[in-house]
């Protein structure tokens, strides 16, 4: 008998001695590795790698299913100030550091919704609301994550501040698609940052 043979027999040996009950555990352990490495392929695929927001594919598909959810929307963009000589002096480490801390000031601020970096330290937020509600809740979110990331952070010893320059289109049950309130909320934003005067601007 050769080694493949032999090999073969051993397996099906093994395979007639297991137990209907140790069978279908093998193969729920199976399932469950599997699950998790499609899980695990979904979350790189769908998220960033450096401060683990979500990334823009994820926005593109998140994004028109949050819309149709609730009706109303508020979507926002922002773009760091400061950020590029941190980076210039202090290195990559200290300005990846940076993003990874204003990712969690996000994240902390928009909480179950949408918290997204689109690139380098261009970042963005999809703000839902109630489809009924005497006043909307994004002017008082989108003043919190402004105060939120001016706030100084501490990094290697070195104290660092960065301010941000946000754009917002806001959706108020109007048909619209999400890509076309990330386009208002992005041109907002390159408004908001031409005037240094103006941390956010809403389109209109």
């Amino acid at each position: 008998m050769d080694i493949l043979s032999q090999a073969d027999t051993t397996t099906g040996a093994r395979a007639a001695e297991e137990s209907p009950e140790d069978e279908v555990a093998r193969l729920r352990a199976q399932v469950a590795m599997l699950e998790a490495e499609r899980a695990a392929l979904w979350w790189e695929t769908n998220h960033d790698e450096l401060t683990g927001l979500a990334n823009r594919r994820h926005l593109n598909a998140a994004g028109p299913r949050l819309l149709a959810r609730t009706g109303r929307c508020a979507v926002v963009v922002l773009d760091l100030n400061g950020f590029k000589p941190i980076n210039d002096r202090y290195g990559h480490a200290a300005g990846d550091e940076v993003l990874r801390t204003v990712a969690d000031r996000l994240s902390r601020c928009v909480r179950d919704d949408l918290a997204v970096r689109l690139s380098g330290d261009e970042f963005a937020a999809v703000l839902t609301e109630a489809r009924t509600g005497p006043e909307p809740r994004w002017p008082a979110a989108v003043e919190a994550l402004a105060t939120a990331i001016t706030e100084p952070m501490t990094i290697d010893g070195h104290s660092f501040s960065v301010t941000a320059s946000i754009g917002v289109a806001v959706n108020d049950g109007e048909p619209t698609t999400i890509a076309e309130l990330i386009r208002r909320a992005d041109l907002a934003m390159y408004r908001a940052k031409a005037d240094r005067y103006c941390s956010n601007v809403v389109w209109d």
